[in-house]
């Protein structure tokens, strides 16, 4: 019996070998690698702060692995193709060990307990030192209704997509929970005469407001550029449906000016929600990221207006010195010279030349 073809419907978004979005034109036809958002934003990043972090995460793992010592210091030629590889695996083993990936492992977990718990499901087994964290975060969302989990959504003329952590909507029940513990409503950022934001200067949240919504485990007083950059973007795309190739709106048309981040530094039971200022990050990300992108990718930058080639004369081989030597003392010279690489067939062609030069 042959197989339904229209039983399962693939669940997964298709991507390239390089982990790019793969995602079907609006006019239709093949579909064509996307830059993910993260990558593109990144462009603006300032990773000064996180590479001294992973050099000092090199630095510990190698004092404490000798077998990763012992393995750097068998490399000859550092320069070398294939010793440049195993030199960057060893600089990974020794950051891996350090607990460099740690935090981002549980950073991961986290965020899937987080989403459990948005999607009314069971946690199942979670360790005991990371409930803190959970509770934490059950609790300063409640409230926010999460109309959108994980969702894929694209920007177009930018060629971009990513997924979204969530879209949550301010319930009347989060809003009047706010004003009773704070003793006022929820307002959102205001502007001063320079643009800089001004703590609940802005107009009040409504029950029903959407907003683009992240949940961090990690630092984010360093990369809050790049967050808002990438829920600007977020904010300012579309929701994409891989398995059709279609396009809609947002759920619940989030705000394009402000988004919500979920603080929530793994290990410490601790949470807060913070305004991220999207329209800031999507006027940078949509002109300065788009420029350099484009930027790297102008090949008419230098053009050659004159040319030539100079060969230099090959240098005689000793072979040919030797049956060339002028005297006998030329032909120990050359002895001395090459003393090292000296050959018998090179001692054979300099007893002949020695014996022509005699009889001259």
């Amino acid at each position: 019996m042959t197989a339904d073809p229209f039983s399962t419907v693939s669940s997964e978004l298709p991507r390239d070998r390089w982990g790019r979005p793969l995602i079907t034109p609006p006019e239709g036809g093949d579909p064509i690698a996307y830059q993910r958002v993260t990558t593109f934003v990144s462009a603006l990043e300032d990773t000064y702060h996180l590479n001294l972090w992973s050099q000092r995460m090199v630095v510990l793992g190698m004092a404490d692995r000798r077998d990763l010592q012992l393995a750097a210091l068998a490399i000859a030629d550092p320069d070398d193709r294939n010793a440049k590889k195993t030199l960057n695996d060893i600089a990974r083993q020794a950051k891996d060990a350090a607990a460099g990936s740690a935090k981002a492992t549980i950073g991961t977990a986290l965020h899937s307990y987080s989403e459990r718990i948005d999607r009314g499901q069971d946690l199942g087994n979670v360790p005991a030192e990371y409930l803190p964290d959970l509770e934490a975060y059950r609790k300063i969302t409640t409230g926010l209704e999460s109309v959108g989990i994980e969702g894929f959504c694209v920007r177009d003329d930018l060629r971009v997509g990513g997924s979204y952590d969530r879209i949550y909507r301010f319930t009347a029940e989060f809003l009047d929970a706010y004003a009773a513990y704070y003793g006022h409503r929820l307002h959102y950022p205001g502007r001063d005469g320079l643009g800089r934001l001004v703590a609940g200067a802005g107009p009040e949240v409504q029950p029903g407001d959407a907003i683009i919504g992240d949940v961090k485990t990690g630092n984010i007083d360093l990369g809050m550029g790049k967050i808002c950059m990438q829920l600007g973007t977020y904010a300012n795309s579309l929701d994409y449906d891989h398995t059709i190739g279609t396009r809609t709106a947002l759920v619940g048309n989030p705000s394009k000016d402000w988004g919500v981040i979920v603080h929530l530094p793994a290990g410490s039971g601790a949470a807060r929600l913070v305004w991220a200022d999207l329209a800031s990050g999507w006027a940078v990300a949509s002109t300065l990221a788009r420029g350099v992108h484009e930027w790297r990718k102008r090949k008419d930058l230098a053009h050659d207006f004159a040319s030539l080639t100079v060969t230099r004369a090959p240098e005689a081989s000793l072979v040919d010195l030797i049956k060339a030597a002028p005297s006998y003392d030329a032909l120990l010279s050359l002895y001395t010279q090459n003393s090292t690489s000296w050959t018998p067939g090179l001692t054979a062609l300099a007893s002949a030349r020695k014996k022509e030069l005699s009889a001259a």
